[in-house]
């Protein structure tokens, strides 16, 4: 598992689980009238086609980052109405030898850049699986990352929250967790949705909230 933990979007630093911290990056000053405190229920977000967009395949450069519209809004709408915030992707393009995990690094320190100038100045925390097999416990739809996340910040109770995501393990991940599972048609949504709409996921789909993005997720909050 790969991880890449941060606390601000003012300073922050990538590292591999098995690896020492690498250097963080400066970003301006937290306002001071930036929330200090986020009571409310997490929300979780994929990335890939939720946050940003699915280029098709696997991102090794920050220039690949494309935020998809209206989503720095809602990133930064969740945290100003007091959630907690935690984004858990898999990269399993690591184990495939597609792109590395300081690529990964580097393009999430480029992401957090981004939330940074969009006003969005912390969330609890980022974490990546490098992998997408089914015996690994951190991969979706494994819920190896939920459970770190609350390591990380014991005030999280996925059970409380929700998980929102464009792909079946998505889902599957929040449906594990506890957490309402939440589809968004952007990246991989509307072949999700179809699938969905199959007899093998009728009880996920009972449990699952649909929308056209994730700003109108977050309106709903």
């Amino acid at each position: 598992m790969g991880r890449f933990s941060v606390e601000t979007s003012e300073q922050y630093a990538g590292q591999a689980m098995q690896q020492p911290g690498m250097p963080g990056m400066q970003q301006p000053m937290v306002p001071t009238d930036w929330p200090t405190e986020f009571p409310k229920p997490v929300v979780g977000l994929d990335r890939d086609g939720t946050i940003i967009r699915d280029m098709g395949n696997y991102i090794t450069s920050p220039s690949q980052v494309d935020p998809l519209p209206g989503a720095l809004e809602a990133v930064r709408m969740i945290r100003l109405k007091g959630h907690k915030l935690m984004i858990l992707t898999n990269q399993a393009g690591v184990s495939k030898g597609i792109q590395t995990q300081e690529q990964v690094d580097i393009v999430h320190n480029h992401l957090m850049q981004i939330f940074g100038q969009a006003g969005i100045f912390t969330i609890d925390g980022l974490l990546y699986s490098t992998t997408n097999l089914k015996e690994d416990i951190y991969a979706k739809p494994n819920i190896g990352m939920f459970n770190r996340a609350v390591e990380m910040n014991p005030s999280i109770n996925w059970k409380q929250g929700w998980y929102v995501g464009d792909k079946i393990s998505d889902l599957k991940a929040a449906e594990k967790a506890g957490s309402i599972p939440v589809l968004v048609r952007t990246g991989h949504g509307q072949e999700t949705e179809e699938k969905l709409n199959t007899f093998a996921n009728r009880d996920l789909k009972k449990k699952t909230l649909i929308f056209d993005n994730l700003l109108d997720f977050a309106n709903t909050l």
